[in-house]
């Protein structure tokens, strides 16, 4: 459902890991069904939303959290952390699929893009399911393109089936 409301992009702090664990259970049993077996996706939750897992974003220096509210309800949120000095990494990048086409996504990666900037980064790199068709599509119409193919072994069997895509800033 495409959104008229205004919204604006904020930072994520410690208190807020609740409603991004909340976030992410909801984008993801939506979304991931007909991508991810429903082991692998609880699997995934498991190990990337704990509280640990976020702690990081909200405590490292070098990364970041921040989420995109529409009138004040917040409906996605973005992840980032730098993994080498020239790239900032856009880890976590999730709208409710009910605000898809509001323009929050996009949002979010223009936050994530000055931040980088404003690190002195050179490139922006994110990894994405191969099969994630919509995905990659908005992402390409952010202006990454695919660098090359992944396949990462994740724990308990799982394998990420990724496209690394990249953004020059």
């Amino acid at each position: 459902m495409k959104s008229s409301a205004s919204f604006v992009i904020v930072p994520g702090r410690v208190d807020d890991i609740p409603l991004v664990q909340r976030l992410a259970d909801e984008v993801w049993r939506e979304h991931y069904p007909s991508i991810l077996s429903g082991a692998q996706i609880d699997y995934m939750l498991a190990r990337g939303y704990s509280r640990e897992a976020l702690l990081r974003f909200v405590t490292e220096r070098d990364a970041g959290l921040a989420l995109a509210r529409i009138d004040g309800d917040a409906v996605g949120f973005a992840a980032w952390y730098r993994p080498e000095p020239a790239a900032t990494k856009l880890d976590r990048l999730y709208v409710l699929p009910r605000h898809h086409g509001a323009g929050a996504g996009r949002a979010l990666i223009e936050h994530v893009a000055d931040a980088a900037r404003g690190a002195g980064c050179e490139r922006l790199t994110l990894n994405v399911n191969r099969d994630n068709a919509k995905a990659i599509r908005a992402y390409e119409r952010c202006g990454f393109a695919i660098r090359e193919r992944g396949d990462f072994a994740i724990g308990e069997g799982f394998v990420m089936e990724d496209f690394i895509m990249v953004r020059a800033l």
